[in-house]
């Protein structure tokens, strides 16, 4: 059983290297394992911090390619394209792996059954959390978890567990299945390119979903992911709930086939923006966490709307939005009319 590690990337060269050695540290020794990084148009040190790597750990397997389509689904296809591996094991530019990872992988999937493994991802905050982040956080499978930083921590037990609760921060699954499923849906895509953002793992969840399958949830196969500063602002969690919008609007048209129809703006929604503004200049209420959830509330509902109205409004979008699949995960025709600014993904 060969497992393939795929890292993708996009200007984190300080994070990658950490990410890397993490890797290199657990792999050590391991000839059935190796670790693709697919940079994804990265213009910063990324090429030469994996070549540095590489040289310095050379008993791993290391390979990298490079792939400037923009959007995080082309790390996640173009890897699964070049592994050799049978266990794709995915995983993100700015996380570490446990010293157990590798071991308790292999363990779970010895069972022919096991067809996708998730695990804790615990944070490194490189800075002390808002205490109005606590509201972010919700009681799940006797654990807890925090969607918008891709945190989860179900306790000590091994345990099935629902395909929509395993995130690419550390999501494993065998190569054949992930192609029966018909893969990943776009995510991660440019702010300026956000008609053409997709519900990432969530999509494939759902379709692991209905074949009957499930997960499984091993306490040992952890991670820790690192949280920066600038993802603990109440500006970054309405970008985040806006995104959120956007993927939910575009799984909700997959799933019924059509868009739905216009709706009116409310008062209150027409009311928000000034409301909004009110607020964030009153620095009393800029930590509430009621404020912050409204801010997200608002964000989403505003996501969700923006995806509508650019499917409702291009009939080739509502093509790209249905797709059966997404292997071929080139971009439709014209998407450099829609650039504005770097290609940085929207996280």
């Amino acid at each position: 059983m060969r497992i393939s590690i795929i890292v993708p990337t996009f200007n984190r060269a300080d994070t990658l290297v950490r990410c890397l050695t993490s890797i290199a540290d657990v792999v050590a020794g391991n000839d059935d394992v190796e670790v693709l990084v697919i940079d994804n148009g990265s213009t910063d040190r990324t090429r030469a911090t994996f070549t540095e790597i590489a040289k310095n750990y050379h008993e791993t397997c290391w390979r990298y390619f490079y792939d400037g389509m923009p959007g995080g689904l082309t790390g996640r296809h173009r890897g699964a394209k070049e592994a050799r591996g049978e266990i794709l094991a995915y995983t993100a530019d700015d996380v570490l792996l446990a010293p157990s990872w590798l071991d308790a992988l292999r363990s779970a999937f010895s069972d022919p059954n096991v067809i996708l493994v998730g695990g804790p991802s615990r944070p490194h905050y490189e800075t002390d959390p808002p205490v109005w982040l606590n509201a972010l956080w919700e009681e799940f499978d006797g654990g807890r978890t925090c969607l918008y930083l891709s945190l989860l921590d179900l306790g000590v037990g091994v345990k099935p567990l629902d395909p929509i609760w395993i995130w690419t921060v550390n999501f494993s699954i065998r190569k054949d299945v992930l192609h029966a499923c018909g893969g990943f849906h776009p995510f991660s895509i440019p702010k300026s390119l956000q008609r053409y953002q997709g519900d990432g793992e969530t999509g494939l969840a759902l379709k692991i979903r209905a074949k009957g399958l499930t997960g499984l949830y091993c306490p040992d196969v952890a991670v820790t992911h690192l949280i920066p500063a600038s993802r603990l602002t109440p500006e970054y969690f309405e970008r985040r709930a806006f995104y959120q919008g956007v993927c939910d609007s575009y799984t909700r048209i997959r799933r019924n086939g059509a868009v739905p129809p216009h709706s009116k703006k409310s008062w209150k929604d027409r009311a928000w923006p000034i409301v909004r503004e009110v607020y964030r200049k009153a620095i009393s209420f800029r930590n509430e966490p009621k404020f912050i959830l409204s801010l997200m509330g608002h964000a989403n509902a505003a996501g969700v709307a923006f995806h509508e109205n650019e499917v409702r409004n291009d009939p080739k979008l509502l093509e790209w939005v249905l797709k059966p699949d997404y292997f071929d995960y080139s971009l439709p025709e014209g998407w450099r009319n829609y650039l504005d600014g770097p290609l940085r993904p929207e996280r």
